[in-house]
């Protein structure tokens, strides 16, 4: 929620900003949206998949990329043999250790789930794969997805299958005032969580940050809420029974 005072203030900040900051927030914005979609695609049911390469072998950048897209067309044609929905996936490439050099390559793989032998088999002896089950959080999958965007030295570069679905983004600019903005951003220790459980019952508050900019007056305030499961639904033939 950033207060801006006035629209002049906007245009003075965003021709202020430098090219560094810039290029910063485009990543974190990047990263976000990265996040938003695995969430949106991704459950328990679904796969965390690591390929590596035998000792020795270290692929140069066009021949990693064909061994994944390989590996995803094996694994695409023997879904679509057994019967089960179209693959989605994202996946990363990474490469090389803190010098820069490119040593111990390897796949971060993010898929439907399927049969974990199965998916590993489909590496066809290439290296090592080694498969697990997703293991959503109170955050759902931001932990993993943050992972697969760092940017170590090596580098990191990811790419997604196109059928992934959209989050669902709603934006409502009236629900929280200007007033409770700054309360929030005065005593953000305890003000958020009492501000947005009331705006929010359906939702359990996890965390809250607040940042300020170089450029403009007013603070943005950055807060995580899990929506609560639903209480399981009474039985009625079985209320009834006990009430016999």
């Amino acid at each position: 929620f950033p207060i801006w005072n006035t629209q002049n203030e906007v245009r003075k900040a965003k021709k202020a900003a430098t090219k560094e900051a810039q290029q910063n927030l485009n990543d974190r914005n990047a990263k976000k949206k990265l996040i938003r979609k695995i969430n949106a695609n991704f459950t328990g049911e679904d796969l965390c998949i690591t390929l590596t390469y035998k000792a020795g072998f270290v692929p140069d950048e066009e021949q990693a990329r064909r061994d994944i897209r390989n590996y995803l067309r094996r694994v695409r044609q023997w879904r679509r043999k057994n019967g089960l929905p179209e693959l989605k996936y994202v996946y990363v490439i990474e490469y090389g250790g803190g010098d820069g050099r490119r040593k111990r390559v390897h796949h971060h793989v993010i898929m439907s789930g399927m049969d974990r032998d199965v998916a590993e088999a489909l590496w066809q002896g290439r290296g090592w794969a080694n498969t697990r089950r997703l293991q959503p959080d109170d955050y759902g999958l931001e932990a993993l997805a943050r992972y697969m965007t760092k940017e170590p030295n090596g580098g990191k570069r990811w790419a997604a299958s196109k059928n992934l679905v959209d989050p669902k983004i709603t934006e409502a600019d009236t629900k929280i005032s200007k007033r409770k903005v700054e309360q929030m951003a005065a005593d953000f220790e305890a003000a958020p969580a009492a501000i947005f459980g009331k705006l929010f019952p359906d939702y359990a508050f996890n965390d809250c940050e607040v940042k300020y900019s170089a450029y403009v007056a007013g603070a943005y305030i950055y807060a995580r809420m899990c929506r609560r499961p639903e209480p399981p639904k009474k039985d009625k033939k079985q209320k009834k029974k006990r009430r016999n």
